[in-house]
């Protein structure tokens, strides 16, 4: 009787653990950060692929940046998707596809970004060059 409650249990457990997805914090800006401006925020997205982190779920993902407008958006098991990105007076924008537009400050240091919403303060993303 007992090892049937402690199977119960573990069943348990493990069913909660199943339902329950990891969530992400990105880390703070530090102080240090510069907050870049239109020329250096096109200097420093366009060609490159930046690496992140999804909040829910934690998933890993990358972003590049085309100077046509274009950002390819990648996340494993899915396939690549194009997602437009505009840029005005040092806020990016990006327009995802069946999903809210998210606009942020890019700010660096020590080369890694933050997507930072200039209402909020709340960061939308942070990123680096490699995973």
């Amino acid at each position: 009787m007992t090892s049937l409650k402690f199977g119960a249990s573990i069943l348990l457990v493990c069913l909660a653990g199943c339902v329950t997805s990891s969530h992400y914090e990105p880390p703070p800006v530090p102080a240090s950060a510069v907050t870049l401006d239109d020329q250096q925020i096109t200097s420093t997205l366009v060609g490159k692929k930046f690496y992140g982190t999804t909040r829910e779920g934690s998933h890993p993902y990358s972003m590049s940046f085309a100077s046509n407008g274009v950002e390819i958006f990648e996340m494993a098991p899915n396939k690549p998707e194009k997602e437009k990105w505009t840029l005005k007076d040092g806020v990016v924008c990006i327009e995802p596809k069946d999903y809210p537009t998210e606009c942020g400050q890019l700010k660096t240091a020590n080369n890694e970004y933050w997507f930072v919403d200039p209402k909020s303060g709340r960061v939308n993303a942070h990123l680096k060059l490699t995973p």
